[in-house]
């Protein structure tokens, strides 16, 4: 089997982290894109934070694999 990969870079434009825990927003938004692109074929393979501040992910490397079609 042949596969194709898509990376996306989760998080919101302006999301700022202040000590305050925002794992609930993160993992809403994984959800959403995952179930978004489930519809299509993609499923979720790898997730690694991308941008950390204060000790917090502040964004997620998100990796979705399909079959090639």
């Amino acid at each position: 089997m042949k596969y194709e990969y898509l990376t996306k870079v989760l998080g919101r434009k302006g999301y700022r982290i202040s000590g305050d825990d925002h794992s609930d927003k993160l993992a809403e938004m994984v959800q959403d894109m995952s179930n978004e692109l489930g519809e299509l074929g993609w499923e979720l393979v790898a997730l690694f934070p991308s941008l950390m501040s204060g000790g917090a992910a502040a964004k997620l490397l998100a990796t979705y694999k399909r079959q090639l079609r």
